[in-house]
């Protein structure tokens, strides 16, 4: 309904942008669904603030990722940053706040984290995100399964059934690495390169090692959909880190097909987060609609130590915005809207509120459009509105008009009420 007008001398700081009222709709949508699942398995939200100390965010980001923090000096000189994720804002809250004998804690979140970006077009520097924490759980192949459960479950709820969810595990390619015998900068070198998928010199890079170790290697980072595939190549390789993780990852594969999850599962062992926090269990979801990751998350159980409480904890976020972009035109806003138009009829503002509200009294919305003009059908389509009333001199009668289908019927206000009394047992 709101067209893009260009003026070149009102602009916005790149990477943010404005979101009208149809779109935040269906967002909003997309949140009661996800809050759906964080409430039936007793996660509480949190809200932590929107800046913190710079010292405090940038703890387990990573070397490259503090160049992406938005950072300000407070008044009293102190350097602060916008949040770039929730995770560290949570784990600083469960280090300060909580105590062990209140864990297992379940904490979720509906945030916006900011990241630096770039300048071009389509480059983002607000993330809108949803997501969960489960912290302090000490069994942690059931803690892991639950947010995955969760996650499974909020993307079935969302009409996203053609989703695949990667797993991966930090600790196998830390394994791997010492396998070929790496040193700390060379592992990080790798890591490095698996996070920008720089395969070919990934490949270049083992070679040179061991070129059958290599072979081996970039076998084990190709998704794979079935486990058993995996454990050939696993077999092959003698450090026991490496077989741990995979009988991890075998374990929790059992309990997912439990619930006949194992439908959305692919391994890939080049999934690698970048943070540094990360200690564990990694896993993505894919949507077949869009490129993008739309959700992830694992475990990160040294993380919340640097701020007190030494506990292990597992979660994920989904990226609210990527999500909308996946869902498409999916139909997920389905209420019931109706404009009503009575700039033609006469009647006062209370007269025509009252009307309103008898229907409104029946979960219908309705929106009044006071202005006499000759496009109130063009106005009530863009407004996602399914019918357009125009109630007569009197508001005794009104002719309805059902936007979708084109037809015209003229109504008292009883009847109609009867009408969707009727549409509603149907």
């Amino acid at each position: 309904m709101f067209e893009s007008k260009e003026n070149t001398n009102v602009r916005l700081p790149f990477g943010l942008r404005d979101i009208f009222p149809f779109e935040s709709s269906e967002r909003n949508m997309i949140k009661r669904i996800i809050n759906s699942q964080f409430q039936r398995w007793g996660y509480g939200e949190v809200k932590t603030p929107v800046m913190e100390y710079t010292e405090n965010i940038s703890i387990g980001v990573g070397r490259d990722w503090k160049d992406k923090l938005i950072n300000f000096i407070d008044t009293d000189g102190s350097l602060i940053s916008l949040r770039a994720d929730m995770t560290i804002p949570i784990a600083r809250l469960a280090g300060m706040r909580i105590k062990k004998d209140q864990i297992p804690a379940r904490f979720c979140y509906f945030s916006d984290v900011f990241r630096q970006s770039g300048t071009q077009i389509g480059d983002k520097r607000v993330y809108s995100q949803a997501g969960l924490e489960l912290i302090g759980s000490k069994n942690h192949i059931r803690a892991d399964a639950e947010v995955l459960i969760v996650l499974i479950r909020i993307m079935n709820d969302l009409g996203l059934s053609e989703f695949k969810l990667g797993l991966g595990h930090i600790g196998f390619i830390d394994g791997l690495s010492d396998w070929f015998g790496l040193d700390a900068i060379h592992k990080e070198r790798l890591k490095k390169k698996i996070v920008l998928k720089d395969f070919v010199g990934i490949e270049n890079d083992l070679n040179a090692i061991d070129k059958k170790k290599a072979g081996l290697f970039m076998d084990l980072l190709q998704p794979e959909n079935n486990i058993e595939k995996i454990s050939g190549a696993v077999s092959k390789i003698d450090t026991k880190s490496v077989s741990d993780v995979f009988e991890y990852l075998q374990e929790l594969t059992a309990i997912l097909e439990e619930f006949d999850y194992g439908k959305y599962l692919i391994f890939d062992f080049s999934i690698i987060r970048d943070f540094d926090y990360y200690a564990g269990l990694l896993f993505e979801v894919y949507s077949p609609k869009i490129t993008e990751i739309i959700g992830s998350g694992g475990r990160y159980d040294g993380l919340i130590r640097k701020f007190g409480l030494d506990v292990p904890a597992t979660g994920f976020a989904i990226d609210i915005d990527l999500v909308h972009s996946a869902l498409g035109d999916s139909g997920l806003i389905s209420d019931f809207k109706i404009l009503l138009a009575v700039g033609g009829c006469g009647c006062s503002l209370k007269e025509a509120v009252e009307f309103a509200d008898r229907i409104r009294k029946k979960k219908v919305n309705v929106e009044i459009l006071f202005d006499d003009i000759d496009e109130e059908e063009r106005i009530a389509r863009e407004k996602n509105c399914k019918m357009l009333m125009k109630p007569l001199k009197d508001l005794s009668e009104f002719d309805l008009i059902d936007l979708e289908s084109g037809r015209s019927d003229q109504y008292d206000l009883k009847t109609f009420i009867e009408k969707l009394e009727e549409w509603e047992k149907n």
